[in-house]
């Protein structure tokens, strides 16, 4: 959600009285909770207004990204010191007739329609 949506916190409401989910998102997930909500449900129970915010996982993601980024300028680097005295690496795969592959022009013939024999 934060890299797609560029979502800031993500929020839930969950009953008082459901206790395995309020342990789930509290203790396991990290949600906090942030108000009672009086008789928020139909039968009027209250609820809890819950919430996780994405801050730690923003952070994370942009050092990740530097860190990738570092990773490939010290690999271009590296890469471009390894030519031997002009000669180039192969960036890629062969083209033209060296390139083709003699299968993939081919086609298979399938029977299509009733056999002979059904026709009658």
């Amino acid at each position: 959600m934060v890299e797609t949506y560029q979502a800031k916190y993500v929020s839930l409401h969950v009953r008082v009285s459901n206790v395995a989910a309020r342990h789930l998102y509290e203790t396991t997930l990290g949600f906090k909770t942030e108000k009672p909500e009086a008789k928020y449900y139909a039968d009027g129970e209250d609820a809890l207004c819950m919430r996780l915010d994405f801050d730690h996982i923003r952070k994370q993601i942009d050092a990740d990204e530097e860190e990738e980024e570092r990773e490939r300028a010290a690999e271009a680097q590296t890469n471009g010191s390894k030519s031997n005295g002009g000669e180039h690496l192969d960036e890629g795969e062969a083209v033209g007739e060296v390139g083709r592959d003699p299968e993939a022009g081919k086609k298979k013939v399938l029977p299509v329609g009733r056999s002979k024999d059904e026709s009658k």
